[in-house]
């Protein structure tokens, strides 16, 4: 009985590390948004599925070219502490597809 009890732990805990392991694969960014279905899909399409953008910024023929979700919001609220440490989920387009995804700390626009 201690043996099946021992056999049955290991493959959940094996079926775990599996599971984990894809999971960070699919989300190597951030845990809220799944790199692989980002990249090389349309704005509509993520849109879709992740809901409107926070932030959207056109290139000079007016197409998106840098998109944000804002993933956590610590902007400063007093006049003298400049730090804010904000952070989004950029993606960046070329052509209408997503290409790049980051991480960027702070202000987005800078």
């Amino acid at each position: 009985m201690k043996k099946k009890t021992r056999n049955v732990l290991l493959v959940a805990l094996l079926a775990c590390v599996v599971g984990i392991g894809a999971f960070w694969y699919c989300h190597p960014t951030h845990f809220a948004y799944n790199d692989r279905l980002v990249l090389g899909n349309t704005e509509a399409a993520i849109v879709e599925r992740y809901g409107e953008f926070d932030a959207t910024f056109l290139n000079t023929k007016e197409q998106l070219s840098k998109a944000y979700y804002m993933i956590r919001d610590n902007t400063p609220e007093l006049f003298f502490d400049d730090i804010d440490n904000s952070l989004w989920y950029e993606i960046k387009f070329e052509n209408g597809v997503a290409v790049r995804v980051d991480l960027r700390e702070g202000w987005f626009g800078g």
